[in-house]
């Protein structure tokens, strides 16, 4: 048992002792769903975050995401499905960039009925979006390894082109009941913006789906390198037997590095929201809240590094990536020129 006063989502002049799992003035609200429900739940004090802040990651994180859309608009980065992957990775980034950093200037502004049924709904179903492109780059990557040389490039683009708005509808369908049962109720000091099941079965398809799109993607870009890394080691074995099988792991690693470290930075700024998913179910205290929110914002940096995860570590990309910047300084000269 523990009381309202014991962290600030709880924060209400009515104190009363709530169940396991449940918060509130009236203890009408729970944590228990796997996910956060609502970034308003746990981010209860928007008004201490500098909108000056704010404005600077969506300035930045849109820079960056716009360098990498420009990257992968150019024909000559879309040769493979990978290259169509990545750019909807970064067009899908920037729009749950500004979906969330919008969200909290409404909050902000006191506007909550926007940010509890329209940027929750969002932000949710872009963020499970995200995640499934990220592991559609980790398959296409595997089928290219099994595959080899016979892996055929204009197949995989079609695929791509299949795949992407198939995501796209599933995950915006997937959650569209999210905003009718959202309630935004008032209390004697806030209003929270909730979800209310009608039945108990609609709270188990809740948490049965944060789980499933959260894990399947984690889980692809975490195992999926390790077998890369095995499969192209025994084929350089095989191909090269006076050379050890250490030197040739070696080798792998090197060669590609930049794939395996681009996965792994994904992993690890999921892997906290990974743990506290499933380890602080029950938010019972403020530092559990804290690590959980946390844990959550950090697993939407993301959206903000696009440019580094998928072009500046790619040796594939990152001269396309210049070539862009270079096209844009001419055009500027060009501008310019005319202009005088």
């Amino acid at each position: 048992m523990y009381t309202n006063e014991s962290f600030c989502f709880q924060n209400s002049t009515i104190a009363h002792e709530c169940s396991s799992c449940s918060y509130g003035p009236l203890c009408q609200f729970t944590t228990a769903y796997y996910s956060i429900t609502s970034l308003q739940t746990f981010l209860c004090s928007f008004e201490s975050i500098p909108n000056i802040l704010l404005l600077s990651i969506l300035f930045l994180g849109s820079l960056c995401n716009l360098f990498s859309i420009g990257t992968f608009c150019q024909r000559s980065t879309r040769e493979m499905g990978s290259g169509i992957y990545r750019l909807w990775i970064s067009i899908v980034g920037q729009f749950g960039l500004i979906v969330v950093i919008s969200h909290i200037l409404l909050e902000k502004t006191h506007n909550k009925t926007i940010g509890c049924f329209s940027m929750e709904y969002l932000r949710k179903a872009l963020h499970a979006l995200y995640d499934s492109l990220t592991a559609c780059i980790a398959c296409e990557r595997t089928m290219v390894i099994y595959e080899g040389i016979s892996f055929n490039k204009i197949g995989s683009r079609r695929v791509a082109k299949l795949v992407i708005p198939m995501l796209f509808v599933y995950h915006f369908i997937n959650i569209l009941y999210d905003p009718f049962i959202r309630q935004l109720n008032d209390s004697s000091d806030r209003s929270w913006c909730i979800l209310k099941f009608n039945d108990y079965s609609t709270g188990i398809f809740e948490s049965a789906r944060n789980i499933v799109h959260f894990t399947i993607p984690y889980f692809l870009n975490l195992i999926l390198p390790i077998f890369w890394i095995i499969t192209l080691t025994k084929q350089k074995t095989r191909l090269h037997r006076t050379t050890s099988t250490w030197v040739n792991f070696r080798n792998v690693i090197h060669t590609y590095k930049h794939t395996v470290i681009s996965c792994y930075i994904l992993v690890l700024l999921n892997t906290p929201r990974f743990i506290f998913t499933f380890y602080l179910t029950c938010i019972k205290q403020q530092w559990q809240n804290t690590a959980y929110i946390t844990a959550y914002f950090l697993s939407m940096v993301p959206f903000t590094a696009n440019l580094l995860i998928f072009v500046l570590l790619s040796p594939k990309y990152r001269p396309d990536f210049f070539d862009f910047i270079q096209r844009i300084v001419r055009y500027m000269h060009r501008k310019q020129y005319e202009l005088t």
